[in-house]
């Protein structure tokens, strides 16, 4: 007879070292997805560093969004209607954005309507921009008193963070 745990372990049937081999396995495995789960070790806890850089990332994040979302404005002329316009001012924003790289081409349309009453002069927009297959909101206010069109181009917030969305410039609402 075998002595020994190795000799041992070859005198058994090969259907239950295999199984012994594949519990081992699972094991290990087991012990390796819990000590990634809890984060290596570690207790969880984001180090100042971390936290720092995670603030510095979500505030450099949020200026972008600002940015993005900052109203632009033209003057109504000639007795073009508002809409059309609308469309024609938008176009050429997001032809700007395209040639900087802001956002991807090609542009295939601007759809704009009313989204509700005047109010104090002030007709609401929604317009969506679709360039590349990807649909953008716009919100858009023309101001008959002034002739004048703002729009704003809507980001919609992160959704991996939960964090809330950069309030839209009250320019841009009617």
């Amino acid at each position: 007879m075998k002595s020994g745990p190795r000799g041992r372990f070859r005198a058994l049937p090969l259907w239950s070292r295999w199984l012994i081999t594949v519990v081992g396995y699972a094991v290990v495995i087991a012990v390796i997805v819990l000590v990634v789960r809890s984060g290596g070790g570690g207790n969880g806890v984001t180090t100042p560093s971390e936290a720092k850089a995670e603030a510095e990332a979500n505030r450099e994040a949020q200026i972008v969004i600002e940015e993005d979302q900052f109203p632009h404005v033209a003057t109504l002329t000639g007795r073009v209607p508002v809409s059309a316009a609308l469309r024609q001012a938008i176009t050429g924003d997001v032809d700007n954005r395209i040639a900087t790289s802001q956002l991807t081409g090609p542009l295939q349309s601007v759809r704009c309507a009313t989204s509700g009453a005047a109010s104090a002069g002030r007709i609401p927009f929604r317009c969506t921009v679709t360039s590349a297959g990807i649909a953008y909101p716009f919100l858009a206010v023309a101001e008959e008193h002034t002739r004048r069109l703002t729009w704003c181009k809507v980001d919609p917030p992160p959704i991996a963070t939960g964090s809330a969305a950069i309030p839209l410039s009250p320019r841009c609402r009617a």
